[in-house]
């Protein structure tokens, strides 16, 4: 048999294996980023700005509108991914747990000690003190009457130009004063009232007050106790359209839809602001 097997024919064309590559050589391509809304709204407010009668963009211009198209901070406004609602570091505790909450956030120290005084701050701002021109109660928990008192006198101030009150345990109650406020005084550029506990219906009441305010061009109402709707996230952004001053704004957006609208109405604000700098407007 050995003999038989040596002497057959089978097997003679036996080509040893040799691993071969067919086609050609694969190449990861390089991973492109998506261009956004964002980008093409920044190439063509700068175009539109280069146009204009022989007007320069300087930096100022470039960095506000960075600012507002996400490029550089959001222009401090709060999305999704940051401060949805208070963590330990306010002291407040959220009716639903989320671990975005536990971020500590970087606009307000909330563990910052506020020595003001209350009593001598609301003299200053009753008496219209030229010298106070930023009056800022972070931190200090009141309650409905001080922040009442509070309203009450900012409504005929001319002096203070930026009001904060964040962590202070303002609530729905106190809204009516700031709407107030907000359609009567002509001073105030800046107003922030993150972490307290006001509820979305009355948040959307607040930004439907700026419809005839066209000074305030600051106003900050994020990582508030309650977390907003998607009505009131749509009915705040459809509010800010009658605005033209508000050239920042932060909110927890939980509707992409809803943020891109009101992120086109600031856009528009702050080239607006931009031209009227510019003496163009």
């Amino acid at each position: 048999m050995e003999e038989a097997a040596i002497a057959s024919q089978i097997g003679q064309d036996y080509v040893p294996y040799v691993k071969e590559t067919r086609g050609s050589k694969f190449v990861k391509a390089e991973e492109k980023k998506e261009k956004t809304i964002y980008d093409d709204e920044f190439e063509k407010l700068l175009m539109e700005a280069e146009k204009q009668g022989g007007a320069s963009v300087d930096d100022e211009d470039i960095d506000a509108l960075a600012e507002i198209l996400g490029a550089s901070s959001l222009l401090g406004s709060v999305d999704i991914s940051s401060c949805s609602r208070p963590g330990k570091e306010t002291g407040l505790k959220s009716p639903i747990a989320d671990a975005r909450a536990e971020k500590v956030q970087a606009e307000v120290d909330m563990t910052e000690t506020n020595d003001i005084e209350i009593e001598e701050a609301l003299g200053q701002i009753k008496n219209n003190d030229a010298s106070l021109a930023t009056c800022c109660f972070n931190n200090v928990q009141m309650d409905a009457e001080t922040v009442d008192s509070v309203t009450s006198a900012m409504v005929r101030n001319t002096s203070v130009t930026k009001l904060e009150m964040c962590n202070c345990g303002v609530t729905d109650s106190a809204i009516e004063g700031f709407i107030t406020l907000l359609q009567s005084n002509t001073t105030l550029q800046s107003l922030s009232l993150e972490t307290n506990k006001i509820a979305g219906k009355f948040l959307v009441k607040l930004v439907q007050s700026l419809d005839t305010n066209e000074t305030l061009k600051e106003l900050r109402i994020a990582n508030q106790y309650y977390s907003t709707g998607v009505g009131d996230e749509m009915a705040i952004a459809k509010a800010l359209e009658k605005n033209t001053s508000l050239c920042k704004f932060s909110l927890n957006w939980k509707n992409g839809g809803s943020r891109n609208t009101a992120d086109r109405f600031i856009m528009r604000n702050n080239d607006i602001a931009r031209k009227k700098r510019q003496g163009l407007a």
